[in-house]
């Protein structure tokens, strides 16, 4: 029997294009069958309303046929405040729900885990890309224009993310939040063996 899995990411629109197959990979790797849902209604729209303890208490308590949320949104904001603040949110859902939510922020932003597949061909060395605070317009947005693939499903998304099978390794070598995270489903999983 396969996982029921629902992701929360901060705006499905684009997201569930990166988001879907990282998560597919990470249960794959771990050798767990899951069905990886995004979370489409409600139509979440930014980091606020993905961290808001009220509109994820309503989306955990009206899919309760769900095993295990991830609520995966960027780690973005400007200085450190911001960021410290998302952290901080995104630990308090967790407690919120313990056992049925996990968090994890990407750093800066989604599209870095993206990116990260493709950064041999950036023009930017990798740990300036990672540390962008807009990211997405100064290196993502440059890539898919550049591929000819903006007008793509996505913006671009989905047929970049064609290069996740043979990179996955290197992704999950410069992004440590996505390492981190298989690490906590692994833990998770191990306490919730198949039945």
């Amino acid at each position: 029997m396969s996982l029921r899995v629902l992701v929360i990411p901060e705006d499905p629109t684009n997201d569930q294009h990166v988001l879907k197959p990282i998560c597919e990979k990470l249960f794959e790797e771990l050798g767990r069958r899951a069905r990886i849902e995004i979370l489409k209604d409600p139509h979440l729209r930014g980091v606020t309303e993905a961290l808001d303890p009220a509109q994820v208490r309503a989306i955990v308590d009206e899919n309760e046929m769900i095993d295990l949320f991830l609520l995966l949104v960027d780690r973005d904001g400007r200085g450190p405040s911001p960021r410290l603040g998302n952290t901080n949110q995104a630990r308090a859902r967790e407690q919120d729900h313990p056992g049925r939510l996990i968090a994890c922020l990407a750093v800066e932003e989604v599209e870095v885990w993206l990116l990260a597949l493709h950064r041999d061909t950036l023009e930017a060395r990798w740990p300036e890309v990672r540390s962008h605070e807009d990211s997405k317009e100064a290196y993502f947005d440059p890539l898919m224009a550049r591929r000819g693939w903006t007008g793509e499903v996505g913006g671009g998304r989905k047929r970049a993310m064609r290069e996740l099978g043979a990179r996955w390794r290197g992704l999950l070598e410069v992004c440590d939040e996505l390492r981190e995270l298989r690490d906590r489903l692994g833990a998770w999983l191990a306490s919730h063996p198949e039945g």
